[in-house]
Parts: C-alpha cells; sequence; structure tokens
C-alpha cells in the first residue's frame, strides 16, 4: 500500500511539473516579412526563410516597391506575377493540438471592383475561406483551431490575374492548457490525500 502511495505521488508531481511548463503559450512562428531579401520586394520570390511556394508564385512587395500599403514594410501578394498564385506554406509542420493563428490581409487595392478569396488550411483543417474586396484595408483574423493530424500553415489565393490578397504579420501559438486540467489534477491531489488517510488508519 505504501508502494503505490509514492507511486501516485510521484506520478502526480510529474502531471504538475509538465503543466507549470506547458500553462503559458508560446509563440512557434511570427514573421511580418521584412527580413526578406535584404528589405527589398521581388516578383516571383521564393527564398522566404520561414515558407515554401509550390505551384505558382508570390510577390514580395512593399517599402518603397509596388507599395500598397505605405508604413507596413514587406509583405506578400499571394498571387504572384505568373498568372498562377502560389500555395504559401509555413517550414513549419505543426504538431496535433490546439493553436492560436493570427495573421494580417488586406485587398489587393489595384485590382479594381474584384474581390479576392484566401482559403487558409492547418495541415487539413481549413480555418476560414475569406473574401476580401479589392479596397479592404490591412485586417487582422484570429482563428482558434484544434488540429488532429498537424501540417503546415498555408494561404491560398483564388485570383489567376497577377494581383492577390496582401498577407502580412502571421504569428502562431500554442494555446495553454486549459484551467480544467488543473481541477483534474487537483482531483488527484484529493484523492491521494484520501488513500492516504486510510493508509494511517
Amino acid at each position: 500500500m505504501k508502494k503505490r502511495m509514492i507511486i501516485m505521488a510521484l506520478v502526480i508531481a510529474s502531471v504538475f511539473a509538465f503543466m507549470a511548463g506547458s500553462s503559458q503559450a508560446s509563440i512557434l512562428l511570427t514573421d511580418n516579412f521584412d527580413g526578406e531579401n535584404g528589405g527589398v520586394g521581388s516578383l516571383n520570390y521564393n527564398s522566404f526563410a520561414n515558407w515554401n511556394v509550390t505551384g505558382g508564385t508570390v510577390d514580395l512587395i512593399g517599402n518603397g516597391y509596388f507599395e500598397f500599403y505605405p508604413g507596413n514594410g514587406l509583405y506578400v501578394d499571394l498571387d504572384g506575377s505568373t498568372n498562377q498564385p502560389g500555395l504559401f506554406a509555413s517550414n513549419t509542420v505543426f504538431s496535433p493540438g490546439e493553436y492560436l493563428i493570427q495573421f494580417t490581409l488586406g485587398g489587393s487595392v489595384v485590382d479594381v471592383n474584384t474581390s479576392e478569396i484566401v482559403t487558409v488550411k492547418l495541415g487539413n483543417t481549413t480555418l476560414g475561406t475569406l473574401t476580401l474586396p479589392w479596397t479592404q484595408p490591412l485586417t487582422q483574423y484570429s482563428f482558434l483551431v484544434t488540429t488532429a493530424t498537424g501540417g503546415s500553415l498555408s494561404f491560398q489565393n483564388n485570383g489567376n490575374d497577377n494581383m492577390g490578397a496582401i498577407l502580412t504579420d502571421v504569428k502562431v501559438s500554442s494555446v495553454p492548457i486549459p484551467p480544467t486540467a488543473y481541477l483534474f489534477v487537483t482531483g488527484l491531489v484529493g484523492l491521494y490525500g484520501i488513500g492516504r488517510r486510510r493508509f494511517k488508519k
């Protein structure tokens, strides 16, 4: 009986230690693209530090080069200059779990009277299919998503006219363990205390 009590105490201690380390959200990916290409824009750019472009192209613009949103550094035009928008996907492959996904999207500005549709996914999980009028200013989006399979974060513009939605300020954070998990561990501690008192009797 004493051996069981010791084992239970060790298990509870281990769970508390794990939860203490997991209770704070941690940023797993953050990117505003300002560090790309020495801070200089480039059409059909595909040398991103944190992203892959496949199946087409995207443009790195801003900082005085096709500067549609002055004062916002560099950003990504999700429909490059080849009449075929690329799939813009993170190099980081996220494990199954719960994540807070944040990013900023704006309209194309120059593609008059045209809306852009952007599909955002984490692995196979679709966060949203977003419609952006050409006049939409830079707008922050936030999604809380749980994925059972994990995967890369990706953005896919539906247009093919070389003028797509504008992407910047991407951030992916892990989600802390919820307070209910602490209640579970507190219950374990209570059971341990009851068992210990019975053992003493």
